[in-house]
Order: structure tokens, then sequence, then C-alpha cells
């Protein structure tokens, strides 16, 4: 497959997509389909053909919202058990029926516990305890 096959197929699944997400979007998707299945005339190269799509791409970029477009689904997945652990607003692990997931089982001090101890020994200003120590 060819670079600009490639790049025709990203651009022809970015536009589906958004096109799917306009309010009238059945027309839309039928002039879709006919742009990109017409065979190309004599004056007319791939690339250009490529550029048409890839204007109508940003408009559409622009009149949609972010929640309407493709996220990379970049992140980090941690997985127990053979089964996929999300994390919540506060990076927190839940496992598939809600319950925390964490390597604490009372034989050691819990993460979670320590770093927001830590956090308000910082706000309360008990940055290291020098002080009360003295001098030995």
């Amino acid at each position: 497959m060819t670079s600009i096959q490639f790049a025709t197929r990203q651009v022809y699944r970015e536009l589906f997509h958004l096109t799917r997400q306009q309010p009238s979007h059945h027309p839309l998707l039928q002039e879709l389909r006919e742009k990109f299945r017409r065979p190309l005339s004599e004056n007319e190269t791939p690339e250009q053909r490529l550029r048409e799509a890839e204007s109508r791409l940003s408009f559409l970029r622009m009149k949609s919202t972010k929640s309407q477009q493709r996220g990379t689904l970049a992140g980090r997945w941690v997985y127990r058990n053979g089964e996929r652990l999300e994390a919540d607003a506060e990076g927190t692990f839940r496992d598939s029926k809600g319950k925390v997931v964490s390597n604490w089982d009372g034989k050691n001090l819990d993460p979670e516990s320590v770093k927001m101890h830590r956090q308000q020994l910082r706000r309360a200003g008990f940055v290291n305890n020098a002080h009360a120590k003295g001098l030995f």
C-alpha cells in the first residue's frame, strides 16, 4: 500500500467518524461516499483529492466539539487476573466491582495514606522535623 493510499484511508475514516456526529448526517455520509468512490478525472490527481478531503476534515474538526473527536487512547492500564482495571479521576484503580485496588495488606504502609500524610504535612508547614530533633 502506498503512502497516498494509507493517508487517504486515514482521512476517510476520520471524516466518516466526524460526519456521523453531525445532526443530519445521512445526506452528508452519502456525499462523502460518492466523493471518495468517484473515479479520478483526467485532470485530477490523487494528491488534489486528498488535499480537498483534508480541507473538509479541518472544517469538520473546527465545527465539532472535542468530545466528538477521537482521542489517541493513550494512557496507563493495569491488568489483574486477566481483567483491566480502570482508574478514576484521582488516579485510584478500581476493579470491576468498584473496590479500590492497592498493594496494602496490613503488613506494610498503604501508599495512598502515606501520600496523603506527606501532602498534609507540607500543607501544615512541616517540611522536615529538624527543629524537633535539636542538636543531637
